[in-house]
């Protein structure tokens, strides 16, 4: 269902996005193995200091290269300077960050590095490719247990400072986001989801998804219709339906409909940056928070460290006197040379990239 799904959602953003460790050293005086350290580090030309550290060049280089193991295909944005210098904060705050967990902590985090790590090596065992790309690009087991090492601490660290008391509040102002809803839909694009290029203007995909309103206010079928007038993927062939989805999980026009919209009742087409939606909420549960499960509790939890996280940077990360001094990029004459060499429309602009890991169950 990736034509409604958020796409730039912190919570929704995989672990492995943006945390990076670069060390092989302990943490000294914590009683536990836990090894986030790069090779590299306190070596070379330093890019970057803050008030209790610095990051070398070899060590951004050695995080950088297990960076791309985890999300293929940056290479190229990984030259843009902005970017490169965005994950080099982000570098220095989990480094920070990390420095504050409590003996308690670590040793929870440690548990589960062990776990990941395992699932890593079997990995390699099952994928040639995998592989074949570590040693392509120097990186040892020991710098991806680093990486999680890093990972799983900052996690564990920002859930941590997560009271009861913030996540019933959390509930109470966001309880939708965290409860099944049953929806049926179609969807009339604009634009061609495998492409890029547009499908419709807005004014024909309106006038479209009136149509199938219609069809369907007169008592249609929504297999037909759905099959007829849909162009999503994931539930044209069911009919448009989307049984017990999590709504948090959708773009904001989507998840306001299935949110708000009345039970029982196709509403008047909406927006989103996709299309028109036509929208029928089937069902809406609503369970009180000493009813929720383990794992709906684990997803309020990780949207109270996100807000733990983000305080952290914008009022104390400034405090931390951080300067960065990475070297000027060098032109490239190949790249210049060849009129196709640019980045593709896709990477040419800096992504996103999240303020934070995501303190979510997968980490408990």
């Amino acid at each position: 269902m990736f034509q409604i799904k958020q796409g730039s959602a912190w919570r929704r953003r995989a672990l492995l996005v943006v945390i990076a460790v670069l060390v092989m050293t302990l943490l000294a005086g914590c009683g536990t193995n836990v090894n986030y350290t790069f090779a590299g580090a306190g070596e070379g030309t330093k890019v970057a200091t803050y008030k209790d550290g610095n990051v070398t060049e070899p060590e951004l280089n050695k995080y950088l290269g297990v960076f791309n193991i985890m999300q293929p295909g940056y290479e190229q944005v990984l030259e843009i300077p902005q970017f490169k210098e965005q994950l080099l904060q982000q570098f220095i705050s989990y480094k920070i960050l990390a420095g504050q967990a409590s003996k308690e902590t670590l040793k929870k985090a440690k548990k589960e590095v062990d776990k990941q790590f395992k699932d890593f090596e079997k990995a390699i065992e099952e994928q040639a490719e995998l592989k074949k790309t570590l040693e392509e690009k120097e990186i040892t087991n020991a710098d991806v247990k680093a990486y999680l090492s890093l990972m799983l601490v900052v996690v564990e660290h920002m859930n941590s400072k997560v009271t009861e008391d913030e996540m019933k509040a959390e509930y109470e102002k966001n309880g939708g986001n965290y409860n099944p809803v049953t929806v049926r839909h179609v969807l009339v694009a604009t634009t061609d989801p495998s492409t890029g290029e547009e499908k419709r203007t807005s004014e024909e995909a309106l006038k479209r998804a009136k149509e199938a309103k219609a069809k369907l206010d007169a008592g249609g079928s929504w297999d037909e219709i759905a099959k007829e007038y849909s162009d999503d993927t994931g539930s044209k062939d069911s009919g448009g339906l989307y049984e017990n989805a999590n709504a948090g999980d959708w773009v904001e026009g989507f998840k306001k409909a299935a949110l708000e919209q009345k039970v029982g009742v196709i509403g008047d087409p909406v927006e989103t940056e996709y299309g028109y939606h036509v929208i029928l909420v089937e069902k809406r549960d609503m369970k009180a928070y000493a009813d929720l499960d383990e794992k709906t509790k684990e997803s309020v939890k990780s949207a109270v460290a996100y807000a733990h996280m983000n305080t952290f940077m914008t009022e104390e990360m400034p405090k931390q006197e951080v300067k960065i001094t990475l070297p000027e990029p060098s032109p490239s004459p190949s790249a210049s040379a060849a009129p196709d060499a640019s980045a593709s429309p896709e990477a040419s602009a800096s992504p996103e990239v999240s303020a934070s890991p995501s303190p979510s169950a997968e980490a408990k």
